[in-house]
């Protein structure tokens, strides 16, 4: 009667275990379109908090939609964009007013510039099968979610 495991099967079992840890490293790939979703939507958050409360233009109540402007920012955690930016606004800068309300039209801020409809900023990752994340920036209130997570 077998009371024991022999060595041979302990170290099958090992190494089995371990080339399927491998295959299953290599196969996870992070959603890299959510991720950068992810950080611009932190950008604008930042940039309509930043806005709020001051009567005059401050560059920093505006975002540019561009990847090397959404790199470039040194004050906080830098993070390579990898996906592809499309997206509806008028202008590919963003500017939030005292009100927190979006204006598309670039670094002017009146009532003419002031955003009518929602805006929509798609990332899009080609490298992994097109995987999109959607940004949705409402015009009354400024208020951005993700709306597309795929």
């Amino acid at each position: 009667m077998k009371k024991a495991f022999s060595m041979l099967e302990l170290i099958f079992v090992i190494i089995l275990m371990g080339v399927l840890s491998s295959i299953g490293f290599y196969m996870y790939r992070p959603n890299t379109a959510l991720l950068d979703a992810q950080y611009t939507l932190l950008k604008l958050k930042e940039a309509r908090y930043r806005a709020i409360g001051y009567s005059a233009l401050d560059p920093s109540g505006c975002v540019t939609l561009i990847k090397a402007s959404l790199e470039e920012d040194t004050t906080t955690i830098r993070h390579d964009l990898k996906s592809a930016i499309t997206h509806t606004a008028h202008n590919d800068t963003i500017c939030f007013d005292a009100l927190g309300r979006p204006h598309d039209m670039g670094f002017s801020i009146d009532l003419s510039t002031l955003a009518h409809s929602p805006i929509d900023i798609v990332f899009t990752d080609f490298s992994d099968n097109q995987k999109s994340s959607t940004i949705r920036l409402f015009p009354q209130s400024g208020y951005a979610i993700i709306v597309d997570k795929n």
